[in-house]
């Protein structure tokens, strides 16, 4: 008899909480809820000329095709954690390939050329204004070897 009177709350709001925290996590994720992701640069935006700072550069073309001039890249046989990079990059005949992520946390730019192979994902950042593109001269993630493409 004592029962007939009383509500189960804790009981719904124990249920409830994990609901609506699985719901605001998927809303975050998929950036329904939250602030919006300033714009970044995408495919069309990437293309150009780029330069490195170290004597790298990087043209972009509309149609896919790349040209790669003193692009630093570790030799084969190389230690990574030297980071004595002898081996410069000379593909004139190469091609690059733009991946778009959602959310759009990593868009990455891929290319591939006869004399130097293919490489890594490169990451890219900043605005479409003004796009940068990121990679590592070494091969893994090391502040040495971070080289840093800027739109020219």
């Amino acid at each position: 008899m004592g029962s007939r009177g009383k509500r189960p709350w804790p009981l719904w709001a124990a249920l409830m909480l994990p609901a609506a925290a699985t719901l605001a996590g998927i809303g975050t994720y998929t950036r329904v809820l939250g602030p919006e992701d300033p714009p970044k640069p995408g495919r069309a935006d990437l293309v150009g000329h780029y330069d490195n700072g170290y004597g790298g550069e990087l043209t972009l073309r509309a149609d896919g095709a790349a040209e790669l001039s003193g692009i630093e890249r570790a030799d084969d046989g190389q230690a990574v954690g030297s980071y004595s990079l002898g081996k410069r990059c000379d593909d004139r005949q190469a091609h690059w390939a733009f991946e778009e992520t959602l959310p759009r946390w990593s868009n990455t730019v891929t290319l591939v050329g006869p004399g130097c192979g293919a490489w890594m994902p490169w990451d890219v950042e900043g605005t479409p204004e003004a796009p940068r593109i990121i990679y590592y001269a070494g091969g893994d993630p090391h502040p040495d070897s971070r080289r840093v493409l800027t739109r020219r």
